[in-house]
């Protein structure tokens, strides 16, 4: 065999190894929801789009775009229903950061540590500091609150256009990263669930029931208090559908689970061949 030929192979074989790693770290667990929203969206996922309708709930104005209830303009009773209403939507913004942060850490060194990873960790001690006292207006919290998530849309000045240019390559490196990604399409998943009820009432969709299976073999099943003050047909329902969701699911995932097996037996196999 040629070098050219070897090195050909080489680099095939690590490209596979760095694709059963993605495989690995997306299936490690089955997870079936079964909810029952208002409408189905039926767009498929675009990751350019998706960061972009994400991002934008941080935006200030984005409850009041989107005509979600204001607490602060409902009644006691209604409270608590619109704010975590809310609280689900700011959550995804939330999590789809935290997911920036780390790997922002993995890829600072002690001699070169990103501002932003400083800005993540000071807004987090100043929020366990002054837990629910937190002032909005304060100049402090406004500078720490500032997303370290790069803008879908940057801009900057004409003389600026280096820091601009870098700003499109870091977003475009980051929807081409594995990890981002598929927190990524989890968040728009969730996102889709909020937006398929009637996010104009205070009424929240509600995942009736849940099952996450393990690789070690733990299965665990949850469900609404909810589900049981349905009407006995539509709880059988739910029930029979939830349980064939689980059926197809999880023969799906072994598939894939056997599938992954065989690609690892491969590789196995093309190291020993190339070491001989």
């Amino acid at each position: 065999m040629s070098n050219n030929i070897q090195k050909q192979a080489k680099d095939l074989l690590e490209k596979l190894v760095s694709s059963v790693e993605g495989l690995v770290d997306d299936i490690t667990a089955l997870e079936v929801n079964t909810m029952v929203v208002e409408q189905i969206t039926g767009a498929k996922f675009n990751a350019w789009q998706a960061y972009q309708e994400i991002y934008s709930i941080n935006d200030k104005d984005y409850f009041d775009v989107k005509k979600i209830p204001n607490p602060k303009n409902l009644t006691e009773a209604e409270k608590a229903q619109a704010q975590e209403l809310r609280d689900r939507y700011t959550s995804l913004f939330s999590q789809l950061e935290r997911e920036y942060f780390y790997i922002l850490l993995e890829q600072s060194t002690e001699n070169s540590e990103d501002p932003r990873i400083t800005q993540y960790q000071e807004r987090l001690k100043y929020k366990v500091e002054h837990k629910s006292n937190i002032i909005e207006d304060d100049p402090i919290y406004i500078k720490l609150a500032q997303p370290i998530l790069p803008a879908p849309t940057p801009v900057a000045d004409k003389e600026d256009n280096k820091k601009l240019q870098q700003r499109w390559q870091e977003i475009e490196n980051l929807l081409n990263n594995g990890r981002f990604i598929r927190t990524l399409r989890k968040m728009a998943e969730l996102k889709a669930a909020l937006d398929g009820g009637e996010i104009t009432s205070v009424d929240i969709d509600i995942i009736y029931a849940q099952t996450v299976m393990q690789l070690d073999g733990d299965i665990i099943s949850r469900y609404h208090k909810k589900l049981f003050e349905l009407a006995e047909g539509d709880r059988d329902l739910i029930l029979k559908i939830h349980n064939e969701g689980i059926v197809a699911g999880e023969k799906q995932w072994r598939g894939t689970l056997y599938f992954l097996i065989g690609i690892v037996q491969s590789i196995a196999k093309l190291s020993r061949n190339e070491s001989l």
